[in-house]
Parts: structure tokens; sequence; C-alpha cells
């Protein structure tokens, strides 16, 4: 059901200057993105939390905000760089400080302080076919292809704006004819593991661009939920789309015929792929193993290293630091590798 609106339908002013500014941000983005109609979406998703990245603009910016705006749907935040209650001993005094304005912003307009890029791992998943404004780039390919959501890859001041005024411009993904699978990929590799799923996202992001493909797995295993978000931040990082289908798989899948495959995805392929993006050699020592986005599952171990070797063998004893895990998800992986952070 189409639920959009004319954008002459959205008031020239909002309840406060908060709501104003928001309003007339959605205008100028459904210019920009050659729109005249707006869709109410059911939450947002905001980025643009680290202090570090922001500077004195943006959280003056901020600041604005806070002081007349409150948000109108479910909203939800990306990590920051550091949380300003325990701050890492290389983070001055005053960076401590900026940062937890940033976030008392956010608070104050009625955000949830979730910081994390796995919202539809800490807030009630997305139902299928509700209109969302999601600004994390994994989140967004989760929230489209595994949830059947839509959502385009928003920018943080828009998801920002979507929050506070309740609608988004209606254009890319939130579109019937924007969603249809445009090439068919069969792949015969093996996908479970998560850095095989990843693999997968890497070459077809790298190989084919930002096509929507239609998978057919054809291989000897299940994927792991793991795997699921690994191939979904791999692809998007790499230049594919926000959005792929898996026959029989994925849930808007049966919406569409399936497609001739025009290419086929062997275990080779992802080997070619791993070697390209590898420059350990097998045995050489590791200095550091950094791991936290798309952030692990409590109970689950990060395994995004060359030939699916787990983190705690890679490592061996040097330092690993996984950074902004939702909950006690730190804790947990942390205790699977048996190292410390």
């Amino acid at each position: 059901m189409d639920r959009s609106l004319p954008l002459i339908a959205l008031p020239a002013t909002g309840d406060t200057p908060a709501h104003t500014r928001a309003l007339h941000l959605i205008t100028a983005l459904c210019r920009v993105r050659r729109t005249d109609r707006v869709v109410p979406v059911a939450s947002a998703h905001i980025s643009g939390v680290s202090y570090w990245n922001l500077g004195p603009a943006g959280l003056e910016y901020l600041d604005e905000l806070a002081a007349t705006g409150r948000v109108r749907v479910p909203s939800t935040l990306n990590p920051c760089a550091f949380m300003p209650s325990a701050p890492p001993p290389w983070v001055t005094e005053e960076d401590a400080r900026l940062q937890a304005r940033v976030l008392a912003a956010y608070e104050a307009m009625g955000v949830t302080m979730s910081c994390t890029c796995a919202p539809y791992l800490t807030q009630p998943a997305p139902l299928f076919g509700t209109h969302l404004a999601w600004a994390e780039s994994s989140a967004v390919t989760v929230a489209n292809s595994l949830l059947g959501a839509r959502t385009e890859r928003e920018g943080g001041p828009g998801a920002l704006a979507a929050a506070l005024c309740g609608f988004t411009p209606y254009t890319g993904l939130h579109l019937d004819a924007n969603r249809r699978p445009r090439v068919g990929v069969r792949v015969t590799a093996r996908l479970d593991e998560p850095l095989r799923m990843g693999l997968l996202g890497a070459w077809y992001g790298r190989t084919l661009g930002d096509a929507v493909p239609q998978f057919l797995f054809d291989g000897p295993v299940e994927p792991t939920r793991t795997g699921w978000q690994a191939l979904c931040a791999a692809i998007i990082t790499y230049g594919g789309p926000a959005l792929f289908h898996v026959v029989e798989r994925t849930p808007e899948a049966a919406t569409f015929p399936t497609l001739p495959a025009q290419v086929t995805v062997t275990d080779a392929d992802l080997d070619d792929e791993a070697a390209r993006l590898t420059d350990l050699q097998p045995g050489e020592g590791v200095d550091l193993v950094f791991s936290g986005c798309p952030h692990p599952v409590a109970g689950t171990q990060a395994c995004f290293f060359h030939r699916d070797v787990p983190v705690a063998e890679v490592a061996g004893n040097a330092p690993w630091t996984l950074l902004a895990a939702p909950g006690d998800a730190a804790t947990s992986v942390q205790a699977d590798a048996g190292t410390s952070v």
C-alpha cells in the first residue's frame, strides 16, 4: 500500500523551531532527490554521534535542535568514539566533556542511547514493509534485505530531521520499482562461516556494483546469523546496493520471479577475493586484532580473518580491541576469545 503524501501536504512551519528546521531539511532533500512526495517513517537510526566527527559546528547544531526538538518516532543512535563515562586513557578531559554534551543533546530530543550499529538487535525489529529513515549502512542493508523494511541509506542530518518531523523523501528503495532484482547470481561456494559471507558481499560489490542482486544459494551449508550480518556489511561497503534478495530465504524474494543465473560464484572466487584482501601469510604474526562493526552478539565469536581462523588463534598474545559492542557483548566475546581488552 502506498503511504506516501505530496510534499505540499507538510506544513511550512512546524510546532517548534527545531520542527521547522527538520521540515525544511526534508523539503530540501526532496528537491535533491527529485521527488515531490514524502512517506511517514516508523523509526529512525541516527549517525553523527562522535564529537571527533561532528566538531564544534556539529555540536552547536545539535544543541540548537535539542533546545526545542523532540523526536516523533522511535529513534536510536549509532556508536560514538567512546563512552564519556569511562573514556580510554588517551582521551582528554575536554574531549570527554564534549562527547558527553553530544549524547546529552540527543537524549534531550528523546533519542534512545543505544550507541550501536545494530539497532535491530537492541530494539524491536522493524515490521515487513514499514518505511524507515536509517543512517548506518550495514543496518540499512539488514533492514531492507533480511527484514523487508524500506529505507534509503540516509545521512545523519537527514535521519535526525526525519526523526523530528516523522517523514522522509519517498524515493529510492522506498519505491517498489527500485526493489526489483536486476542480476541473478548462483552461489555454489560454501557459506558456513561469516568470513565467506563477507567475501561474497565484497566480491559482488567490487564485481557487479550497485544493481540489486537475486542470490540463489546452492552450496552445501546454511549461513549463520552472523554470516548474514557480514554479507550485509560487506556488500554495501564494497560498492554494492543496500538491498539483496535470496531465493527462498529473504522475506521479499517470493515477490519476484526467479531470474536466470547470469553469473556463478564458486569457492575459488571467494578464495581469490580473500587473497586479494589479505596481506598476511599463513603463520605470520598479528600485532592487533580490531573488531566491532557490525557488532558481535553475546555468545558469538568474531571470526573475520583469513581462512576463518578464530580470534584467539589468530591473535595469540596480540592485543585485541573490541569497540562499541551493545550491552554485555564486549564481555561475552572477550571471554569467548580468551583475550582481554
